[in-house]
């Protein structure tokens, strides 16, 4: 929609100055859950095991955090706290070994030579992690917060709550990157059986959806694979289509939710119900459109009701109306939060690892996905205390609006695209820390696969590791730029359902410390080396072969989703 997009990045804070805090410990930082700035400050008041690097000012740094003003937006720049916009983007780079001081002399600086012998910082690295409850304090700070839901106050307290965290941990470039989207806030929904009997059922609106009604006759069509719709396509037109939630395992790919409401909407469906596959009185929500509308009323419901209609489907036409209300602010704002290590002998080169923040407003998305931003973050705690042994710089980011579109991510490549050249590879983490998250997926470069074979069974860390496309997560725009990219996956097992994400209780009792310390540490020691890599054999797509990687399938689905990213 006009007037929407990437605003230009805030400002990047730097910590301010202060005097050294005497008797402070510089292990692990074991913050206490506390929800909120203040309670990241009082850790550090209290000294309670900080690991603040020797940097002066960091106390200091998050009571700036702490009192800032809320963010606002502005229609001239970027959000900064007060709504102040400078204007400038990214703020630049400090000046590199090679750059021109005052005077137009030469400048160089000593920098710190890498060591040759990874090993003893792999050890510090491993015994960080596995030793520290950190990641997990963490998760229950941000699944305290509530969904952290694009546009909402939870959303921002935990925007503030993170980049305040990455400011202690010591990374030396902490940022909020604001842009705008169509916000959409939760109303009623109701699901009305008319005929052959008269009952409601328990339903959920999925987001996006705009305040309507519609009625008519039922119509299942199965899991809703291209061939399901196809047979039903002279009988769907005028009728409320009902399909299953789940890619069955005898299709060759995953069905996403879009392309099943993409085809029911194609057909002539006037309303969409989605039937979870799993039992449990759990309806499944999930995105329909990026930043627009949905255009026709869609709910989902839990697998007992889907049966109950199926049931009474068998003895004649069943007849049902559903009703939903629903509200939008089309200039609401959300934020990435940008943490950065500058590479010490080749800052112009860029390593991005990155997880989504954000969980569906139903829940506290702990599994989904708030464990890959508590992963994101204690990987970057972790080479905090080893940042001089970073060859490239090493950008962490985590995401908002993952779940209604991939907003975050698409906005973060738009307003960052004079940088993707710099970028040898990103990494997504959506789904770390979960337990079933263990493989890696490339997005469409076969010479990353035996580079990544031969360094994780260097590292002896398990994995299975093959070129595996995702439409539907945050790597998807980089791989649709061009960037090489990969994802944290399960390649062998396709269960083609989602588990407890999605629903009511993606809430943290899910969630295992272990799980969490092990992604936290592979991630830490695969960026270290990729930090470091002489022999990185991958390089950026131009869009014709982006497009030869996604298919003709995968681009019909695509434009079936509502999310094309190409011009043509």
């Amino acid at each position: 929609m006009r007037g929407r997009g990437p605003l230009p990045p805030a400002p990047i804070r730097e910590p301010a100055a202060g005097p050294p805090r005497a008797g402070t410990d510089h292990s692990l930082l074991a913050v206490a859950a506390a929800p909120t700035v203040g309670s990241l400050e009082a850790a550090l008041r209290a000294n309670v095991h900080v690991p603040l690097q020797g940097r002066p000012g960091q106390a200091d740094a998050v009571r700036e955090a702490r009192e800032a003003p809320p963010l606002m937006a502005t229609e001239q720049g970027p959000l900064a706290p007060g709504g102040g916009a400078d204007g400038e983007g990214w703020p630049a780079r400090p000046p590199g070994p090679q750059e021109v001081a005052a005077g137009g002399e030469k400048h160089h600086p000593e920098v710190p030579a890498l060591p040759a012998d990874l090993t003893a910082i792999d050890r510090d690295v491993v015994g960080e992690i596995w030793t520290s409850r950190q990641a997990m304090n963490v998760l229950e700070a941000l699944c305290d917060f509530g969904s952290r839901w694009g546009g909402s106050e939870s959303e921002r307290r935990a925007v503030e709550f993170m980049a305040a965290t990455f400011e202690a941990y010591g990374v030396d470039r902490v940022a909020r990157e604001p842009f705008r989207h169509l916000g959409w806030t939760r109303g009623t929904a109701g699901l009305e059986l008319l005929s052959p009997a008269a009952r409601t059922y328990d339903c959920i609106s999925l987001p996006h959806v705009a305040t309507g009604r519609c009625e008519g006759e039922l119509i299942y069509v199965g899991f809703g694979t291209p061939d399901e719709f196809a047979a039903a396509r002279d009988q769907i037109p005028g009728k409320v289509v009902m399909v299953n939630t789940k890619s069955p395992a005898y299709f060759h790919r995953p069905i996403h939710r879009k392309e099943k409401l993409g085809r029911a909407l194609e057909a002539g469906a006037v309303g969409v119900i989605f039937m979870r596959y799993e039992p449990g009185l759990l309806p499944e929500t999930g995105s329909t459109r990026h930043d627009r509308p949905l255009e026709a009323p869609a709910v989902s419901v839990s697998r007992e009701v889907g049966e109950e209609l199926r049931r009474l489907g068998r003895d004649g036409p069943v007849r049902v109306r559903i009703r939903v209300e629903n509200t939008f602010d089309p200039q609401a704002t959300s934020w990435n939060v940008v943490g950065e290590f500058r590479g010490r002998t080749d800052p112009d080169t860029m390593v991005v690892v990155e997880a989504h923040f954000d969980g569906h407003d139903i829940a506290a998305g702990a599994l989904d996905d708030g464990a890959g931003a508590a992963v994101v973050m204690e990987a970057a705690r972790a080479l905090a205390r080893h940042k001089d042994a970073l060859g490239c710089t090493v950008r962490f980011v985590c995401f908002a609006l993952e779940e209604v579109g991939l907003q975050g991510s698409f906005n973060y490549v738009a307003g960052h695209r004079d940088e993707l050249d710099r970028v040898r590879f990103m990494l997504n983490l959506d789904g770390a820390g979960s337990g079933w998250a263990r493989d890696l997926a490339v997005q469409g470069w076969p010479e990353l696969i035996p580079y990544f074979r031969g360094l994780l069974s260097r590292l002896n860390e398990p994995g299975l590791v093959d070129n595996h496309v995702v439409l539907f997560t945050d790597c998807f725009p980089f791989l649709a730029a061009g960037v090489p990219s990969a994802t944290v996956a399960n390649l062998d097992e396709r269960s083609g359902v989602r588990g407890y994400g999605h629903t009511r209780a993606d809430t943290l009792d899910k969630v295992n410390l272990r799980d969490l310390q092990l992604d936290a540490i592979k991630t830490a020691r695969l960026v270290l080396r990729l930090a470091n890599a002489d022999d990185w054999p991958a390089r950026r797509k131009t869009e014709a072969e982006v497009k030869r990687v996604i298919g003709d399938v995968g681009l019909e689905v695509l434009r079936l989703a509502g999310r094309y990213p190409f011009n043509d």
